[in-house]
């Protein structure tokens, strides 16, 4: 606002923020709290300590921290005091500037579109079922008539009830026809969520009936990258065809294995897939899971590279794995959707994979720590990885165990 008048600096201020409370955190290399102001008592921070470990503090911060890149933003995340809130993280010299920016009015009036749809559906499901009482009370009606065809004065008195089912059902009919039009509009956006999600996520946000499964969340995970050795090279000399068949093959049979193993697709990029496990459909042994999947994965493209080999393609096959907390939810515009992930975890699965040669499976220290029972593992020491500030232990997956099974 620097040379804008007083009066104009605070107009624009209050247009753009409101009565939303606008609070930050100043953040030091060593991931220390040095500062914080605003309103911090808005969002339950009144007890900071400067000097002390920020994530300590700030329970949110867990797995943001150390940032891979900045500017970031994190939209509407859930706060320890119920509240909601975008943060904005900005990187001044080795100083991490965090502003909370209150989303609570907004978060609320999605939760209420939310329950006015999972009502509609209640009514409509009443509405169903006062239809079909209808309809057996004009049969009833129809059978009476048949049985008084002896009688006029009978036949008359039933008549005259069949008629006056007859419009009481009519006036139901139209009845729910209009609500039913009133309602469409929502039932086709939920009917749209089956062509931009996986088929188990669509299934499961479309049967509880609304979709606050897809609101920004924390879970701990297991996530797996997979690509292919010497892609890059392979498509600058390859025909458009060949690549077209190599990764319609390649994708064909990872898309099986992912099913297999109810795994969800975060995302395809080319060569490259990230699967999530854990989140949003529970696993009871994420890691486990992940690493078993993993196995099969390199079972199977290991016998395509086998046959692109002998049309003179030269690929390979790599795998990393890691498990952590990390942020999920849905991201999109204009009824476009993606299921997203996002933390270190995921970044540590990918750059394992960047570190994998042909054939490897590289996992970090928690997945390690978890599945030593299920497979054979080489230590393999630590690596510099791209965006990671310590060096992080890896391990290479051998082979399954006798016993571990799928």
């Amino acid at each position: 606002m620097e040379g804008l008048p007083a009066s104009v600096a605070r107009r624009l201020q209050a247009s753009a923020f409101g009565e939303r409370a606008v609070a930050y955190l100043q953040i030091d290399a060593g991931l220390t709290l040095i500062g914080a102001g605003g309103h911090l008592e808005t969002y339950g921070l009144t007890a900071l300590r400067l000097g002390e470990p920020a994530a300590e503090q700030a329970v949110f911060l867990h797995g943001l921290l150390p940032l891979v890149e900045t500017p970031y933003f994190l939209p509407s995340v859930e706060l320890a005091n119920g509240r909601a809130a975008d943060l904005h993280f900005d990187l001044d010299a080795d100083t991490v500037w965090l502003v909370l920016l209150d989303v609570t009015a907004e978060r609320d009036a999605a939760r209420r579109m939310q329950q006015k749809a999972y009502d509609m559906t209640l009514l409509q499901e009443r509405e169903a079922q006062l239809n079909r009482r209808l309809e057996a009370a004009n049969a009833a009606l129809r059978a009476t008539q048949r049985e008084l065809e002896g009688s006029r004065e009978a036949l008359v008195r039933a008549h005259d009830r069949l008629q006056m089912q007859a419009a009481e059902l009519a006036a139901w009919n139209k009845t729910l026809e209009e609500r039913v039009a009133a309602q469409l509009g929502e039932l086709e956006r939920m009917a749209r969520l089956k062509r931009f999600f996986a088929p188990a996520l669509a299934e499961l946000i479309v049967s509880s009936g609304n979709e606050r499964i897809l609101e920004s969340h924390r879970r701990n995970i297991a996530v797996l990258f997979c690509d292919l050795r010497g892609f890059t090279s392979f498509a600058e000399a390859a025909d458009p065809e060949e690549v077209i068949s190599v990764l319609r093959e390649y994708h064909d049979t990872l898309g099986v294995l992912v099913d297999k193993f109810e795994g969800t697709v975060e995302r395809f990029t080319g060569d490259g897939l990230l699967v999530l496990f854990n989140d949003p459909l529970p696993c009871h042994d994420p890691s486990g899971t992940a690493v078993r999947m993993a196995v099969e994965m390199r079972t199977e493209v290991a016998r395509l590279i086998s046959k692109w080999g002998r049309y003179g393609h030269d690929l390979g096959f790599g795998v990393g794995i890691a498990h952590g907390y990390a942020t999920l939810g849905c991201i999109g515009f204009r009824g476009r959707f993606q299921y997203s992930v996002t933390g270190t975890v995921a970044n540590r699965a990918s750059r394992l994979c960047d570190k994998a040669l042909d054939g490897q499976i590289l996992v970090d220290a928690k997945v390690y720590a978890e599945v030593q029972a299920l497979a054979e593992l080489d230590r393999l020491g630590e690596f510099e990885l791209k965006g990671f500030r310590r060096p992080v232990q890896a391990f290479n997956v051998r082979r399954l165990t006798v016993n571990a099974g799928n």
